[in-house]
Order: structure tokens, then sequence, then C-alpha cells
């Protein structure tokens, strides 16, 4: 029993470390630019390999686990997240640095079906939501914390392209040491090569919610995506202040209301959790477009912190109501299906807004951006209104039934 506590909390900091790696980059994106004269097009490219590697890898190996256990798989993902670290800290011009990112999406992609589908199995007897819990707020944690500790690393320590890649490749030695004397999670069975044939497993019981709920969730990765890729060079221009700590912090000001909305909402219903989200969400993406075309900065990180807490709530609240619609047997594929499709909102729309910045101006492309995810919220609305109307029409219809 203890060994599956401790299992459980391993393979949570490892995933947290793992998407935490992954924003670790962006507040070095401006040096970047500058030290080999990248534009936004370029740097969100950049930024947008690391999320296709991400899908690929899904796609291939995420239901490798089912057949070979979840610790190979992670053990794998380590050395190449080690080795995608020490490629950007020696990184000497952009095609290095898109080597590494594309690397860091592998590895980032085989770890998050494992890590995620071993929460789960190791979250108790029974289940007690912890792993949906943590699948989900591993993201909003990790991305804050790589965010603002790769910022803080940049502004006080030497060496700044280096010193967070050497930390974050030492954690996750750490991590992959203490993984090898620990449970493995998922059956070993025949079939593994056939298993890396790219497929999307949705299990056939979660396919109308997931049509409801995975727009959001999709959404909500959009926005993480816009920031990560476009936010810090915003910050810079709403604030006038080109500090990387700024950059830094319009990252902080979006994730961490998503981790401490999560904490807040975790014994609420589905429904008003999910609810909440699209509130917040769709509330906060317009306080920031407003704040943007008015050069407002304080209502620039108040919207910022209302969406994250849509970031946090909505994601939280698509998967709780997604991922016990499927089989242990399922989990991983479905996991992968899910992070697919989370991975296509965080690439895809942040890749078009980089290439629509030199064409449209900064505030149009935020105008734009924002206007598309709110669309992207309104069929979670529909399936709760939905839902209500269906529980108001079963307890009107309760009594007389009973009569």
């Amino acid at each position: 029993m203890k060994n599956t506590r401790t299992a459980f909390w391993l393979h949570a900091a490892l995933l947290t470390v793992f998407i935490g790696a992954s924003s670790a980059p962006s507040p070095l994106y401006e040096f970047y630019a500058r030290e080999w004269g990248l534009g936004p097009a370029a740097v969100t490219v950049v930024f947008a390999v690391y999320a296709v590697a991400v899908l690929l890898t899904l796609l291939v190996v995420g239901s490798l686990a089912d057949h070979v256990g979840t610790r190979p798989v992670l053990l794998g993902a380590v050395g190449l997240q080690v080795a995608a670290m020490m490629t950007f800290a020696f990184a000497s011009g952009p095609g290095v640095l898109v080597a590494a990112r594309a690397l860091q999406g592998i590895a980032t992609g085989a770890a998050m079906g494992a890590a995620g589908a071993a929460l789960l199995a190791f979250e108790g007897a029974g289940g007690n939501g912890r792993g949906s819990l943590v699948n989900s707020a591993a993201s909003p944690v990790g991305l804050s914390v790589g965010a603002l500790g790769s910022a803080s690393l940049v502004r006080f320590l030497p060496e700044p392209t280096k010193a967070v890649y050497f930390l974050v490749a030492a954690l996750l030695l750490g991590l992959g040491a203490a993984l090898v004397w620990l449970p493995s999670a998922g059956r070993k069975a025949p079939g593994a090569i056939r298993s890396l044939v790219p497929e999307a497993r949705i299990p056939r019981s979660a396919r109308r919610t997931m049509a409801a709920t995975m727009p959001v969730a999709a959404a909500t990765w959009a926005l993480a995506g816009f920031y990560l890729s476009l936010g810090p060079v915003l910050a810079h221009a709403m604030t006038k202040d080109g500090s990387v700590l700024v950059g830094g912090l319009a990252l902080v000001a979006l994730f961490v209301p998503g981790a401490l909305a999560i904490l807040v909402v975790r014994r609420w219903s589905d429904r008003k959790t999910l609810l909440t989200g699209v509130i917040a969400l769709i509330s906060g993406i317009l306080l920031t477009v407003l704040a943007v075309q008015l050069g407002s900065a304080p209502l620039y990180f108040g919207g910022t912190a209302v969406a994250g807490v849509g970031f946090g709530s909505g994601y939280f609240g698509a998967m709780r109501m997604t991922l016990p619609l499927c089989g242990p047997h399922e989990r991983i594929g479905m996991l992968s299906s899910i992070y697919v499709i989370c991975y296509l909102g965080f690439s895809v729309p942040a890749v078009a807004a980089g290439l629509l910045v030199p064409v449209a101006g900064m505030k149009n492309t935020t105008l734009i951006y924002g206007l598309a995810l709110v669309l992207a919220a309104v069929p979670a609305l529909v399936l709760i209104a939905k839902g209500t109307r269906t529980n108001r029409i079963n307890l009107a219809a309760a009594p007389s039934a009973a009569s």
C-alpha cells in the first residue's frame, strides 16, 4: 500500500516536471529571437514543432504501455528529455533549437499517456478521483512553475540559457532513478509492435460527451499555446517593460489561478465545474481582448487571471466528465486521444496567430483569436443546458410517477 502511494506521487511529480519543462524555453524565446534574428512567425513555428512532435508520438506510442507496462516507456521518455535539455543548453542556432524542441516533444508525448494512466492505476482501490485531479492539475502547475522558474533563473543566475536546462535534467534523472524501484502500472500483453500503428482510441460510451467537452479542453490549451508562444511579447508591449520576469509573470497570471481553481472545484459536481470553467474562460478572454484594445496592463493581467480560472476548471471539468466513461484497459488510449485533441488546440491556433501577427498586428490577432476561443466553448454550454433541462424534467415527472 505504501509503495502504491509513493508510486502515485512519483508519477505525479514526473508528469508535472515533464509539462513544466515544456514551458521552460518560453521566457527565453525573446533572447533567441534577438540572438538569431527570429520574427514572431519563426518563434511560433519553433514552439509548434514541440506540439507536433507530442501529437505524433501520442498517436504512435500512446498505447505502447498497455503492452509493456508504464515503466519502460517512462524511462525511455526520461532519457530522451534529458537529451533534449542538453541540446537546448548547447543550442548554437535556430536549427538546433528546433531539433531540441522536437526531441522534447517526443519525450513528453511518450510520457504523458503512460504517467497519466499510472496515476489512475495508483489512485487507490475503487478510484478516489485523485488520478483525474492530478492529471488535470499537472498542466497548470507544471506550466506556471516551469515558466516562472525559468524566468527567475534567466534573470538572476549566470549562463541563463543553460542553468534552467541543467536543473530540469537533474530533476528528471532523480525521478527516473526512483522509478526503477517502484511498481509499474499497465499490463504486459502481446501486440506491442502492432500498437505502434497510429490510432486514436475513443470508447463508444464516451464519444457523445467528448464531442461536447473536448472543444472546451482544446480551447483552454489553445489559450495556453497563445500565452506560451506570444504571451511574453504581448506582456512586454502592454507594460513597456522588457524584463524577462514580466514575460514570466504573464504566464504565471494564467496558470497559477488555473491550478488554484482545480483545488477549489474538485469537490463540486461535474456540470458545475464545467459551467464555472466555461463562464470564467469566456469572461477572461473577453476582458483580455478588451485590455489589449485599450492598452491597459492592469486589465490585461486581471483578464488573464480570470481566463486562468477558466483554463483550470474548464479543463478539469472536461477531463472529469470524460475519463470515467472508459474501462481500465482503455485508459491509456483514451488519455492519448484527449491529449491529441488538446495539443491540436495547443499548436495549430498558436502557429496561425504567429503568422497573422505580421499581417494584422497584435491587437487584431488577439481579437480574432479570442473570439474563436469563445465560440469553441459554446458546445459545452449546450451540454450543460441540456443536462439541467433533463434533470428538471425528471424532477417534475417524479411525483406523478409515484402517484
